[in-house]
């Protein structure tokens, strides 16, 4: 086990983009960026290593969910970022993405599991308030995003297949759609 968490960690640390911004980035940022990419990771990596090949397949679901849905609040709420780098500070995507795969931890093999994961992700969040890329309000709203995202799709009881989430964005209104079939 020990060793498929490094492999996570490894793999997240020599992503491209990251190691060719890691000279500019704050270490704050820089450990954000791999808690955001490894946590998910990792999450993976586990079921994989696990041969639960269903629960893998509700982790990617919960994982594509909730970066559609990040993505469309992120375009549609255009909030300011304390820095003033850009207008897309709501919700944090690194939170949103961290506490995804804490949550599937969680949701799918016990707080063993997700107690570890749910300490790192917040470690995520907070490096994004502290290095001013976001409000609380922000990191807050991307891990409860990803967190009611994750606990729709992993269910040990629940046919993963039977489960539809998807953006709704209009002039009136932002959210998410959900449907069940049971």
């Amino acid at each position: 086990m020990k060793s498929l968490i490094m492999v996570g960690l490894v793999f997240s640390l020599m992503a491209p983009s990251y190691r060719a911004q890691a000279e500019e980035k704050q270490s704050g940022d820089l450990a954000a960026d791999i808690g955001a990419v490894g946590i998910p990771v990792i999450a993976g990596s586990i079921a994989l290593y696990k041969e639960d090949y269903d629960g893998f397949w509700m982790f990617a679901k919960g994982a594509t969910y909730t970066l559609a849905a990040t993505q469309a609040l992120k375009y549609t709420v255009k909030e300011e970022r304390p820095n003033g780098e850009d207008n897309l500070s709501f919700p944090s995507g690194h939170s949103s993405s961290a506490f995804q795969g804490a949550s599937y931890l969680q949701f799918r093999y016990g707080w063993e599991y997700g107690v570890p994961a749910y300490i790192g992700a917040s470690l995520v969040g907070y490096s994004r308030v502290e290095n001013e890329h976001h409000y609380w309000r922000d990191v807050i709203a991307g891990a409860v995003l990803a967190t009611t995202i994750q606990y729709v799709v992993t269910d040990k009881y629940l046919d993963s297949n039977s489960v539809m989430i998807a953006p709704v964005i209009s002039d009136e209104q932002v959210g998410i759609a959900a449907s069940f079939s049971f």
